[in-house]
């Protein structure tokens, strides 16, 4: 029996937290399997640039992985928002066939690479990992959709909707998430931000009032740390404005969301000290000027709906001073 199958065992009188901390987790395994994915796009475009021997082996590997990975997202999407499976599966199943035409096609000529063979044609495993890099983040259009445009879609679906209706309804489910926090005893004492311990707050409500050194996180630790210095009088002003931010934490991850009814802004994070595995992602509504929240070294992406931004590959100290730098820019 895995964790989130123990959690939702637990007997509990506010299940609303319970099903608030088993999402943010699933939210955490969903940004997973997406960081898998552009290590996969990352690879592949390292590989093109002609400094590297590969055989077509690699290439066809390459795309069912990318096909793999894809169909992990899509399956955590349609467990965080049911209702959008229908949609996600037939988008997804379209990609299927991409994958396949481009194994079968050994490469269509579509895109140039530097890898020419004595006859200065293009090399035929260059030849096909080119046109498979255009698939995977080319241009993105309805005729020839990317990989990279469908994992924006994906995104969308689940930080967008809600199974209570769409766009329109984000404001809605702030003020239920709101409530419902309010209403449980996760206020942080010292300052003006709910505090939810993802495992702890699962089984049981805090019985009394937590400040933020009751907090074992070491991601929340470096978000705060440059914002320690407002005195206890300028906190209680904050706090009797009104609480607009929740951080819910575990001693490596923290997901930090605004309640603030016109602005929206999700930041996730895994801070375990492991490379390979950490990262920074931030979903932003289009008003977020993220060039002056974000340190340098994320790379952004924008949609019709807001902004995508993350880091992959970051040391322990890099997440560390970047938490601290996007903290003071966002709290302070």
């Amino acid at each position: 029996m895995t964790i989130l199958e123990k959690l939702k065992k637990i007997s509990h009188k506010e299940p609303g937290i319970r099903h608030f901390c088993i999402q943010t987790i699933r939210f955490k395994k969903f940004l997973e399997n997406a960081r898998g994915l552009l290590d996969l796009f990352d690879d592949g475009s390292e590989k093109v640039l002609g400094e590297y021997i590969f055989d077509r082996h690699y290439v066809v590997s390459l795309i069912d992985s990318v096909v793999e990975r894809l169909g992990m997202m899509v399956y955590d999407a349609c467990v965080l928002v049911p209702k959008s499976g229908e949609g996600l599966y037939a988008a997804y199943d379209e990609h299927k066939f991409t994958a396949g035409n481009l194994i079968n096609a050994n490469g269509s000529g579509k895109s140039g690479s530097i890898a020419l063979d004595t006859s200065g044609s293009l090399e035929p495993e260059y030849q096909l990992l080119s046109d498979v890099l255009q698939w995977f983040n080319g241009k993105d259009t309805p005729d020839e959709p990317t990989v990279m445009g469908f994992m924006k879609q994906i995104f969308l679906s689940v930080i967008q909707f809600d199974a209570i209706g769409g766009l329109e309804a984000m404001d809605v489910v702030k003020t239920r998430t709101r409530a419902l926090l309010g209403n449980s005893g996760v206020a942080a004492s010292d300052m003006g931000i709910y505090l939810v311990d993802l495992w702890k707050d699962a089984q049981a409500l805090p019985k009394e009032k937590r400040s933020i050194n009751d907090f074992n996180s070491i991601p929340l630790k470096h978000l705060l740390m440059d914002i320690s210095g407002i005195d206890a009088k300028d906190r209680l002003n904050r706090m009797n404005k009104g609480i607009n931010w929740v951080a819910a934490v575990s001693e490596y991850q923290l997901s930090l969301n605004s309640l603030k009814p016109d602005f929206q802004f999700r930041l996730e994070t895994l801070a375990s000290g492991y490379e390979q595995s950490d990262f920074i992602f931030i979903f932003a509504d289009k008003s977020a000027i993220l060039d002056k929240i974000l340190p340098a070294g994320f790379h952004i992406e924008s949609t019709d709906y807001g902004q995508f931004a993350w880091n992959l590959d970051m040391s322990a100290k890099n997440i560390e001073d970047s938490l601290m730098i996007i903290g003071r820019s966002l709290l302070s």
